[in-house]
């Protein structure tokens, strides 16, 4: 969401009459043109004063700086600074790293590319090339410079004739920067390819330019993708060109070309698999057959061509060949192909030929031979091979209408445990390897890794083969313990780990062997393996209050031991010691965690460390108080408002912690997930409170107790999914956990607008969430496919949501049963039992809640013409008549965080709106869940004029506007009418929303 209270919006000043006054709210609006005045007067300083070494220096600094604050302004103004001194300089050594300025800036470029404020850039560049200048290295950087900015060169026919002609020169240096500029270009425009088509050729095809120049001009063949016709085209031209020349490079070269070009063009694709594989199988040279195989593996991944006679050639090259790298690349192209289950289906089919199925079948076990290899790196890939066919034969099992041949069946029905144990025999040796030769250990290990990986994907859809791995696998670190290599163990230790997190109910059978182990003195100085061991346990935690007591005893016990608790501190493992403590609390074991940060509260010198553990105790309190007490709590209310308060501590500790670290502004997903947790918990004491008197007697007519607590649940499901959509960057475990609340939530306010409000009072209203869960629980108890779901359910991570979600089904199932029977006798005590339920099972603290920020951030082009001083008081106003409308330009760009770097998003809505009142002139606005959810409320109501008659004089008018983002670049005019009180001050609130390339709309608000 967007107020104009902390965000930047600024007026056509032409647009604006002088007769009434308003007043914009913002931050320092001054902020972007101070940081911008502060970089260049830095950089005009090092240009006058300093040495050409220390310029560069200061110069290299840049990309680093736009990466941390790549506010537009402030992009803009640094590359035309720059752009300048390109021009301008007598030195190409400051040219160069201008040039590499560039480089590093690319992705802002592109970000920024429909701006026109880079116009002015690009023409300084352009100067040097324009004027011929005499120098052949100014020449050829300014080509470079040119490419890192193609994107700006779409429309610029000037430059691109320019960038032409340099094709031509004799300067060795020059023209292969006019090649990088052209490749950059095509890459960029339709236009520009077919314009340029033709120059190519003609180069490619004259007698006199070297094969050397050839060799680099053909790539640019790999961006004629844009029309069919100039693909075709260029495929001819590149096979006329590959039968006339049989240099190595200029070989390879083609064929990665056409390679790259049939993969984006989408045509001739069969044509470019058969030619690659003819050169894999008969090519003489060993490196030509490597690289077609690896040019191979660029199109197998989403190709639908590949025949099994191309399956037979590639298992008769690994069966076959004597050079290593090439069995190896054949294996990987096999390993990617057979990722498609068609392939798979095809080959096992009782419908294909029997000789066929068998040769297939008989090269297939030959590579399975490959497993015990000497070369122990082909083992690894056969393994990888071997483990994706075991993948996608259980789901050619699954699927009814494929009859699979009895020599396939026979073979598939032993694979998983043959490879398993083919796999576990391996590790084995790879231990004795390293125990023998040290000097290979890394490598081992990273092989180790690899195989451990493979046994993973194999074993997780069989319990019975992951019981007998893991039991294995525990057998391996007892016998090996001895040797004492951590980072060995560590691989076998997190093999275990990842089980647990899919798998819990196979590690409970396991944990008192673990536990067994962990006491062990060779494992307590192993930290990286009994960090992991540990974190295995937390995952298998017991079912019941009892059982929870004596293993926080016997864990920390273990714990202890290995931290050397003495005098009320920990004297050694600190860091893997609170590692565990967070693993916890992402595991719901509360009363762990807070005994682990309450014993670090006090050892930490750095204040900013003491807010965020007093954090982790409070919430870990809040939430153990509830599970301790969860038999007695409906007698025992008020043990919710003792919640609440150590959730509003932990809130108050995350602000002090921001306050340190100079976040104030943003949005921190601790502080919200905090303010959730207490609203949850009020609403449960309110919902218990309410169920109790109404166990006593049943509901009148229009009772507003009832309809109270059906109103309450709705609006807090609904914040749990605005929390769960306000952060661009959170991950999906962290959602889900969330989105598991929210069906419980609805599934309580169902069954109460179901049994508790009578039928002629309400309109029977289903949330579309619920709706797989109701066909769920119309379905019989014993039915295959829920049991299925319900599997489905216990195989994934976090199963605390899983288990929610069953429970949810079952309540579905009830409500059905007491509508069909028309009897509703102890429906309030059912539910009170419900919402009981939800209260025992721990809530795993989603992996978000450990994140400091979000790191996704919009930022603005143009700093706003109104706002606050630094003081904090109005320094300027615009003047309006009165209910005239207002034009207001909104242009910049969503900087997305280095893990979201590759995630497309598709548009940007705002909704804008006056009010005559400062909506949040007294919050903290970023901070607080409530007034953010009130005002995207506020904003969506605007928008769907679903405004109470007594609130519509607030928004006279209100203008809603979705903008493409290109490149995560907006630009946007909108027609605005402010509200006017009777002092003629008015309000302008922005609501921002963005929608992403699975049409899911995130309510992100202005400090992404």
């Amino acid at each position: 969401m967007y107020s104009s209270r902390e965000g930047q919006q600024w007026f056509s000043n032409d647009t604006i009459s002088t007769n009434r006054r308003y007043f914009a709210r913002g931050i320092n609006t001054e902020s972007s043109k101070h940081q911008l005045r502060g970089i260049i007067n830095t950089l005009k300083h090092a240009t006058k004063t300093l040495p050409i070494e220390q310029q560069l220096v200061k110069f290299s600094e840049i990309p680093k700086t736009l990466d941390e604050t790549p506010i537009p302004d402030i992009i803009h103004g640094t590359l035309l600074f720059f752009a300048e001194r390109f021009k301008d300089c007598d030195h190409n050594v400051i040219r160069r790293c201008i040039l590499k300025i560039l480089k590093d800036s690319e992705k802002h470029i592109s970000q920024n590319s429909q701006s026109s404020e880079l116009e002015q850039t690009i023409r300084k560049i352009f100067f040097l090339l324009e004027n011929q200048s005499n120098d052949p290295i100014a020449r050829a950087l300014t080509l470079r410079c040119l490419g890192y900015m193609s994107v700006l060169l779409i429309e610029r026919l000037d430059i691109q004739h320019g960038i032409l002609q340099r094709l031509d020169s004799s300067v060795e240096i020059e023209a292969n920067a006019a090649i990088f500029a052209a490749d950059k270009l095509c890459s960029k425009t339709e236009k520009f390819s077919a314009l340029a088509y033709e120059k190519f050729v003609t180069l490619l095809q004259a007698s006199h330019v070297s094969l050397a120049f050839k060799t680099k001009l053909v790539r640019i063949f790999r961006h004629m993708h844009w029309d069919i016709n100039l693909a075709r085209k260029t495929r001819i031209i590149c096979l006329q060109l590959l039968e006339q020349c049989s240099d190595d490079e200029f070989v390879l070269t083609i064929l990665k070309t056409l390679t790259f070009l049939s993969n984006r063009a989408l045509v001739d694709r069969t044509d470019q698999i058969n030619l690659l594989i003819k050169y894999a199988q008969n090519d003489p040279r060993g490196h030509v057959k490597t690289s077609s195989l690896a040019y191979l593996t660029n199109i197998a991944p989403k190709d639908l061509t590949f025949e099994i006679s191309h399956i037979l050639i590639l298992l008769s090259i690994v069966t076959s060949a004597k050079e290593l790298n090439v069995k190896a690349k054949a294996l990987c192209v096999l390993t990617i192909l057979f990722q498609q289950t068609r392939l798979l289906c095809e080959i096992a089919s009782i419908d294909t030929e029997q000789e066929t199925r068998l040769e297939v079948l008989h090269y297939i076990q030959q590579c399975e031979d490959l497993i015990q290899d000497k070369v122990i790196e082909i083992n690894v890939i056969t393994v990888k091979l071997m483990s994706v066919i075991i993948i996608e034969s259980k789901r050619i099992e699954s699927i009814s209408n494929i009859l699979i041949s009895p020599e396939w069946e026979t073979y598939f029905s032993e694979l998983s445990k043959r490879i398993a144990e083919l796999i576990l025999s391996n590790t084995n040796q790879l231990i004795e390897f390293i125990s023998i030769n040290q000097t290979e250990r890394d490598k081992y290990i990273k092989l180790m890794q690899e195989y451990l990986k493979c046994l993973f994907s194999i074993c997780l859809s069989d319990n019975n083969l992951i019981k007998d791995t893991s039991k294995m696998i525990i057998n391996i670190l007892q016998e090996y313990i001895d040797i004492s290599y951590d980072d060995v163990f560590a691989q076998l230790s997190k093999f275990l780990l990842k089980i647990s997190e899919y798998k819990e109910s196979i590690i409970q059978e396991f944990r008192e062997d673990i536990f067994f182990f962990m006491k062990s003195e060779e494992l307590i100085n192993m930290t990286n393996s009994f960090t992991m061991l540990a974190k295995t346990v937390l995952k298998a935690r017991p079912e019941n209050v009892t059982q929870a007591k004596e293993f926080k005893e016997s864990f920390m016990e273990r714990i202890n031991q290995f931290g050397n608790f003495q005098d009320g501190r920990y004297t050694q493992n600190q860091w893997n010691i609170y590692l565990i403590g967070l693993e916890a609390g992402k595991s719901g074991c509360f009363s762990i965690m807070g005994a682990i940060v309450t014993n670090f509260v006090n050892e930490v010198d750095v204040e900013a460390h003491r807010f965020w553990l007093r954090a982790l105790s409070n919430a870990s309190n809040a939430e153990q108080m509830i599970l301790e007490n969860i038999e007695g709590i409906q007698m025992q209310l008020d043990l919710f408002d003792e919640g609440v308060k150590f959730y509003s501590k932990c809130d108050t500790e995350l602000s002090g912690l921001m306050s340190l670290i100079d976040n104030s502004g943003v949005r921190v997903f601790g502080k919200w997930f905090c303010q959730l947790r207490a609203r949850f918990f009020s609403t449960m004491k309110l919902i218990l409170a309410q169920l109790n008197f109404l166990s006593s007697r049943a509901p009148k007519l229009l009772d507003p107790d009832v309809v109270n607590i059906n109103e309450s649940l709705i609006l807090l499901a609904r914040m749990h999914d605005f929390v769960a959509h306000s952060f661009l960057d959170i991950d999906a475990e962290s959602l889900a956990i969330l989105e598991s609340y929210q069906i419980c939530c609805l599934v309580l306010a169902y069954a109460i607008q179901c049994l508790l409000i009578p039928s002629f009072q309400k309109e029977e209203y289903i949330n579309p969430m619920l709706l797989p869960l109701i066909r769920l629980a119309h379905r019989d108890e014993n039915d295959s496919i829920l049991t299925g779901q319900y599997n489905d359910m216990n195989s994934r991570k976090n199963k605390v949501q899983y288990v929610l979600r069953a429970r949810c089904v079952e309540v579905l199932r009830s409500i059905e049963k007491c509508r069909t029977s028309g009897t509703s006798n102890k429906t309030a005590t059912q539910l009170s039992q419900f919402v009981l339920f939800i209260l025992s099972v721990p809530i795993n603290l989603p992996p978000f809640f450990f994140e400091n920020k979000q790191g996704t951030h919009l930022k603005w082009s143009k700093v706003p013409a109104l706002g606050w001083s630094q003081s904090g008081s109005r320094v300027s106003s615009t003047a309006v008549s009165d209910k005239e409308k207002v034009v207001i330009k909104l242009e910049g760009v969503v900087q997305l965080s280095k893990k979201l770097a590759k995630k497309h998003l598709k548009s940007i809505q705002f909704i804008i709106f006056g009010s005559k009142t400062d909506i949040f002139e007294f919050d903290e606005f970023e901070e607080t869940l409530q007034g953010n959810f009130k005002f995207s409320d506020l904003a969506l109501a605007y928008k769907g004029k679903n405004i109470k008659q007594k609130d519509t004089s607030e928004a006279n008018y209100v203008a809603t506007t979705i903008v493409p983002l290109i490149n995560n670049y907006f630009a946007t005019t909108a027609l605005v009418q402010f509200p006017m009180d009777s002092d003629g001050t008015g309000f302008l609130n922005i609501h921002t929303r963005i929608v992403d390339d699975k049409n899911i709309v995130w309510t992100i608000g202005p400090d992404l």
